[in-house]
């Protein structure tokens, strides 16, 4: 059992450069910024809070504390609670009238904290918040919609984080203007500037500074118009427009205008608001705390973008790009619900305080009630759309759940306003999302994924990596580091204004050249193009403003052109060739473009993009393996999944194995410290699959720091193993594959191959009721021995019994009403004491079709400080494994989207075989050309040759590759490889008439299993309205039988079985309740009667004025509820039923003339599969 990893060949031409990607890092440093500052922020936005009348009373919430977590995220997963610290605020409350000053410490919240995966626990589940993608505030450049001009027209929209949005715009005959109220009139550009202080004209154009105008001055045309000559007169002709209701006085107007603009509480600009506005207007100024508000001179500046914009001297924006949306963390989306839940505390604070008078004896716990911030938080949590229950199928599934983004959401899009612009990929999302990794459904294009090496800055704003290219230097770039610049060779002349030279041609750059420069004021020159390891991240705006180069034209840091030759860069947008000289950047990698999923799949460029798609999707389907292993062709990512997914566990120093067991091992580091790790094992998922780890190493070994210890679900040897390599054929057998069916060997259900665990949660509450408690008992009424049988001393099943379909897990027995009790009764009762009393059997039983292995049972109560709901004494919960074997009907997948449903599996014997005789595993369709997915062909060769070498491959995504290493090392070793081989026919032995192509392939179980949909129903529950039973497995409902169905039948004039399906097995409660009594009796059933449904279209009839009248048929309603008495009576007396819901009607089983059959249906009748089905029974009354 020694600790290797995998030694693989890189199949990459050239030498790749890679980062270490903190897959994770956006959620986490999001949430601890909001620790960190964002809830001081929303206490200080609110304080000092004063009464209505700012006379009597002062609040001030000072700093905030936080205790010490309630427990660890895994106590809380297991007892079902959150995993959340509490917060504390310090008070102050000064009673103005007095000056007396009270201080008090209260308890605000507890706060969900995030756990080191990034996720929430809450009431027991693992949850997790979903970044959402939104329109960034500060300015946007857009052609306005107004019709009548020559030319189009530009305006500037103003958009805040909190506050209203105004478009300043121009109309046909160049005059501009803003409108600052709904349904009021517009105000001239020229009045607002007026009335912020630029008095006169003069005032107004020194401001607005010289622009080259072609056509139409616009800032003329709005003076001409303006009829304000002061500041004055702006205010208050600005205020009679808007508040024409109102008495007019400079005061009045003056504060109406800095309410609309200036005011924190009603305008806020934020920090990404107040980025964009002066990175679009021009503004250079460095952004404090202070900026977050509107300037005066901001409006100045946005007149003059206007004015910029329609004389050509500015560019509209593009909405869809990637500059002018930004992303909202889950610290940002947690403390929007937070704000709020204070400022509802604050409203409540102010009426608190108008109650009390200064005389009163009141301390700041009187004024504060908490309750709307908590609520606040745990509706977040409940019913927020960007609150998502973890998806946790595999480790792969949780990391993209993660690293998703969404447009809908609070303030976003909805899927039905969402156009098709917004979906579609865009220029700017490249190395920033992933192209492909998107829902198939109507959210296609609003959830999105983010690019691997993809990170988000302080403004939200998504940012790619890139190489620095040292070619056209600029000393005054931020982001250079002028160390690079030593040692560079000069590739012209660097000369000061005057046209001195500071540094010559060919010169290689010191320290102390870079000093001339500077004094020199040179900061722009040029050298010879080289890359640097110098690794800068760049927004889609910055992005535009530099020529970008593909990963192809550099190998270890060397440029593979000359300096002249051209290549494609990507500049403003688009593609260009420009020369090698004059590039800035270089991507990284060639597979910095893919998500996650689409960086997984080797060979994808060879794809279909809808198949990729397929490919990313289907991968985070994919259930964990009891024996997974690693894809023998990777692309060298599934060691970052397996990492950054948290569950593997690696050595931090070298050292030695003290201790190692199937639950937990210890090690010894060379500084001689101990550590422990403890095993999970069958950890119960969101989605019912299990998470268990692997231990790689044996007591005695020693390892080195960074080694494998324990290998995470889904995982071999600290790579991503999501699925197994299998033998592939591609041939047709029999029409089994017919429309991508899928044959597999018998040996992958013996092995184990495909074999996976998945664990059920029962959970029952042991509830206080009027008539008594419930209590937990082996002694169940009318229970025989048999069915206790797994059950313990005090009526809990046994960790490891075996439970079926209706085993009990939980015996529970409830007090029944009582009723008057006879002579013998009460003798009885004072003989045998309580337990003569009725009581009724609530025992939690396993659901029908379910069955496996107790793992695990947990008793919570409440008398012993156990946290329970309200009325609940006690809550058991009983884990129960199923072992998955691979079956007809379930779904693989190979990791090109070349999905299949198994259709047969053929004993090992009658597969197809080799010349050597090795068996084939899996049988594909030849037809798979049509997928346009030749990825899964090329992999096939590549993991056939690699097989053969005893090695394993890394065919990096999308680059370039040398197939030409594995063919040397196949010569080599003497390694020959045909694609094409005989294959003999397992049940004849002889050879089939064609080659065949033969290989290994990775391929994935999916969760879309059989076993969880195969469904069938006997008798059961039925609507109250039309009778009919009900649809869904989870309802224990029937397969609608519909209107097309119905013609099927009627197509064969099958007219027996369309009246039956029509009446006893749908609504005709009388034929159904006398076809049980048949069945049991075993004598031929009685003729149908009429449908409930039918009775319920006569009463529809008769509703709208239209007399019905059957004839032939006497069908009182009262002669059927007799007829329904007589039969259920008879009933009682002879069938072997449990329950009366029992005896109410049969359903979607094929009836058998047995006078034993029970009405329960089992595994070994001969029961109809049925597909789950959502929809009610439809009755068809056309006969």
């Amino acid at each position: 059992m020694k600790n290797q990893s995998h030694n693989r060949l890189n199949l990459a031409a050239e030498e790749l450069a890679t980062l270490s990607p903190n897959l994770i890092e956006a959620h986490m440093a999001s949430f601890n910024e909001l620790m960190e500052e964002g809830i001081t922020e929303i206490f200080d936005e609110v304080n000092p809070i004063t009464d209505y009348t700012g006379e009597s009373w002062e609040l001030r919430f000072e700093d905030l504390e936080w205790g010490e977590d309630n427990m660890d995220m895994m106590t809380a997963l297991k007892l079902g609670l959150s995993f959340d610290r509490p917060l504390y605020v310090n008070t102050k409350l000064i009673n103005k009238k007095t000056g007396e000053i009270k201080k008090q410490k209260l308890f605000v919240s507890d706060v969900p904290m995030m756990s080191h995966l990034g996720t929430f626990a809450i009431n027991g589940h693992e949850r997790v918040v979903v970044m959402q993608i939104v329109r960034a505030e500060g300015v946007l450049f857009f052609e306005s919609k107004q019709t009548g001009a020559k030319s189009p027209l530009y305006a500037v929209k103003l958009m805040p984080l909190r506050g209203r949005w105004f478009d300043f715009e121009v109309n046909k005959h160049g005059v501009m203007s803003v409108k600052l109220v709904d349904k009021r009139p517009r105000i001239l550009l020229t009045t607002l500037l007026r009335a912020l202080g630029y008095s006169s004209d003069s005032d107004i154009r020194r401001a607005i500074g010289k622009i080259d105008i072609k056509d139409v001055d616009f800032l003329e045309n709005t003076l001409k118009k303006d009829i304000t000559t002061n500041t004055d007169e702006a205010l208050l002709e600005i205020y009679r427009k808007l508040r024409p209701e109102d008495s007019v006085n400079i005061e009045n107007a003056k504060e109406f205008l800095e309410s609309i603009f200036f005011n924190k509480r009603r305008f806020y600009l934020g920090k990404i608001g107040r980025y964009q506005l002066n990175t679009k207007l021009g503004i250079k100024k460095k952004i404090t705390s202070e900026d977050y508000v509107l300037h005066k001179e901001d409006l100045v500046h946005i007149v003059r973008a206007v004015i910029e914009l329609n004389t050509g001297l500015k560019e509209v924006d593009d909405i869809d790009t990637l500059a002018n949306r930004r992303i909202r963390g889950v610290g940002e989306l947690i403390g929007e619900r937070i704000r709020m839940g204070v400022l509802r505390m604050e409203k409540n604070i102010r009426d608190r305080m108008s109650t009390y008078g200064p005389e009163d004896l009141v301390t700041p716990s009187l004024l504060v009630n908490t309750k709307p911030v908590i609520a606040a938080i745990n509706q977040f949590f409940g019913s927020s759309p960007v609150s998502r229950y973890m998806d946790q199928e595999n480790i792969l599934s949780e990391l993209e759940t993660k690293r998703r983004i969404t447009a809908g959401g609070p303030r976003g899009l909805t899927k039905e306003r969402a156009t098709f612009s917004v979906r579609d990929v865009h220029s700017s999302h490249y190395s920033k999302l992933c192209p492909v990794a998107t829902p198939e459904g109507p959210s296609i294009g609003i959830v999105s994924h983010m690019a691997i090496y993809a990170r988000i800055n302080e403004y939200g704003f998504l940012e790619a990596p890139y190489y620095r290219i040292l070619s056209n230097v600029d000393l005054n770039d931020e982001k250079l580091n002028q160390e690079l610049l030593i040692g560079a060779v000069m590739r012209a002349d660097a000369k000061d204004a005057d046209g001195k030279v500071i540094v010559k041609k060919g010169a290689k750059l010191s320290k102390a050249d870079l000093s001339k420069l500077e004094k020199a004021g040179v900061t722009q020159f040029k050298v010879d193009p080289q890359v640097t390891d110098d690794v800068v991240y760049l927004n889609a705006d910055e992005e535009r403003r530099f020529r970008i180069g593909p990963a192809s034209i550099h190998s270890e840091g060397e440029i593979a052109f000359e300096k002249n030759d051209k290549v494609f860069v990507r500049v403003q947008g688009g593609y260009r060739k420009v020369p090698v000289s004059e590039l800035d950047f270089v991507d990284i990698n060639p597979g910095q473009i893919a998500g996650l999923g689409l960086s997984l799949v080797p060979f994808g460029f060879n794809d279909d993009p809808t198949r990729t798609l397929m490919a990313s999707n289907m991968q985070r389907q994919a259930v964990p393996l009891l024996k997974p292993r690693s894809p023998i062709v990777g692309t060298g990512f599934e060691e970052v999944v397996a990492k950054a997914s948290g569950r593997t566990i690696y050595a931090e120093q070298d050292g030695t194995v003290l201790e190692s067991d199937a639950g937990a091992v210890t090690v010894q580091y060379k500084d001689k410290s101990k550590q422990r790790f403890d095993l999970v094992r069958f950890h119960k998922t969101n989605q019912n699959t299990s998470f268990s780890q692997t231990l790689r190493v044996v007591k005695g070994q020693n390892f080195k720091a960074g080694e494998i210890l324990i290998d995470g679900p889904s995982t071999e040897m600290g790579e991503l193993a999501l699925g197994v390599n299998l033998t592939a054929a591609y041939m047709v057998y029999e029409g089994y594959n017919y429309e991508d069916a899928i044959i597999i060997s018998e040996r992958l259900v013996k092995d184990d191959v495909l074999t996976s665990v998945h664990v059920k949660e029962y959970v029952q509450d042991i509830r206080e009721t009027k008539l008594g408690n419930e209590q937990i008992t082996r002694d169940i009424p009318n229970v025989g021995e048999f069915a206790l049988r797994n059950l313990d001393e005090e009526g809990i099943v046994r960790v490891g019994a075996a439970v079926e379909s209706q085993d009990i897990l939980v015996g529970i027995i409830a007090p029944k009403g009582e009723t008057e009790l006879t002579a013998e009764e009460k003798l009885l009762r004072a003989i045998f004491g309580e337990y003569a009393r009725d009581v009724r059997d609530n025992s939690l039983r396993m659901p029908h079709g379910d069955k496996g292995i107790v793992i695990a049972v947990q008793v919570l109560d409440k008398s012993k400080g156990d946290k329970l709901n309200p009325g609940v004494l006690k809550q058991v919960k009983v884990w129960v494994a199923r072992t998955s074997k691979i079956s007809v009907g379930d779904k693989l997948t190979g990791i090109h989207g070349d999905k299949g449903v198994i259709s047969k599996i053929l004993p090992e014997e009658e597969m197809p075989y080799m010349e050597d005789g090795t068996p084939i595993d899996i049988i594909l369709s030849p037809m798979f050309v049509k997928r346009m997915n030749l990825g899964q062909i090329r992999e096939m060769e590549t993991a056939a040759f690699a097989k053969k070498l005893g090695i394993k491959v890394t065919v990096p995504p999308f680059a370039k590759l040398d197939m030409e290493k594995l063919t040397k090392l196949a010569k080599e070793q003497g390694v020959d490889y045909e694609p094409k081989v005989t294959l003999y026919d397992g049940r004849t032995g002889m050879p089939f008439d064609q080659k065949v192509l033969v290989g290994p392939r990775y391929y994935l179980k999916l969760n879309h299993l059989a076993s969880d949909k195969l469904h069938a129903r006997s008798t059961g529950s039925y609507t109250m309205v039309t009778q009919q039973p009900l649809g869904g497995k989870a309802q224990f409902g029937g397969q609608r039988f519909g209107e097309m169905e119905v013609w099927a039948l009627e197509a064969h004039g099958a007219v027996h079985n369309l009246q039956e399906m029509l009446t006893i097995k749908s609504d005709d409660v009388v034929g159904r309740a006398s076809a049980y009594k048949s069945i049991i009796q075993g004598i031929p059933f009685e003729a149908p009667n009429i449908p409930e449904s039918f009775k319920v279209f006569i009463s529809e009839m008769r509703a709208l004025g239209m007399s019905l009248e059957l004839i032939g048929k006497d069908a009182d309603d009262k002669d059927d509820a007799e007829l329904v008495e007589g039969v259920v009576e008879d009933m009682e007396e002879n069938a072997p039923v449990e329950t009366e819901a029992e005896l109410s009607g049969e359903e979607e089983v094929e009836i058998k003339d047995s006078p034993d059959e029970s009405n329960e249906a089992t595994d070994e009748e001969d029961l109809e599969a049925v597909e789950e089905a959502t929809e009610e029974e439809e009755p068809k009354t056309a006969a």
